[in-house]
């Protein structure tokens, strides 16, 4: 395909600029559910001013590194929910997140570059990583209600994952009509 076509055919136009709207999206919403986690379980408490970080943040994830997503990353991985090669799959995430943004003209005019679809699956099977630890170890060992059950990872949805999979079957006409989610959320508000 020529850069001219890739450019000026709405179809082929419109899905490179979905495709690099869902991906920098996921990737944000995937970076804040990352640094969210240890931040809101170290915060002290909330106020009008905002948050009150611990003192164990600092000294238990800052410590780790000045960026507070690399910060949690290594937080996590020393907690036992991720490994070096989770690391790097999100550090790839981050890179190419960074070359779309930065070189978005290329991405919706030059037949070289595109969203790389491996890499956005990987950053979200690493952020699913996370959000099933997260859940095992922290969520369910302070609800009573699951002290004694058994529970089956596998069945464990993230939120932050089941929002980027509802947004791209929207942006993408994938949903099981148009306006599904919408009308059902709706109706659901509607009712109370």
């Amino acid at each position: 395909m020529d850069a001219w076509e890739k450019l000026t055919n709405p179809t082929k136009l419109r899905a490179n600029l979905m495709s690099a709207s869902v991906y920098i999206s996921s990737y944000e919403m995937c970076r804040d559910f990352i640094i969210s986690k240890p931040k809101d379980f170290f915060t002290d408490n909330w106020g009008i001013n905002g948050e009150t970080l611990s003192e164990e943040y600092s000294k238990d994830v800052m410590s780790f590194g000045r960026s507070p997503l690399k910060a949690s990353l290594l937080w996590f991985k020393e907690q036992g929910a991720i490994s070096d090669t989770d690391i790097e799959h999100f550090e790839k995430a981050i890179a190419h997140r960074n070359e779309i943004a930065h070189n978005l003209p290329k991405f919706i005019s030059e037949p070289d570059y595109e969203v790389d679809v491996g890499i956005f699956n990987t950053m979200l099977e690493v952020t699913n990583k996370i959000g099933v630890f997260w859940v095992m170890n922290y969520e369910l060992s302070i609800h009573p209600d699951y002290s004694v059950q058994e529970i089956d990872e596998k069945g464990i949805q993230v939120g932050t994952i089941m929002m980027i999979k509802m947004m791209m079957q929207i942006a993408f006409g994938q949903e099981p009509e148009e306006g599904y989610y919408y009308n059902e959320i709706k109706k659901a508000i509607d009712k109370r």
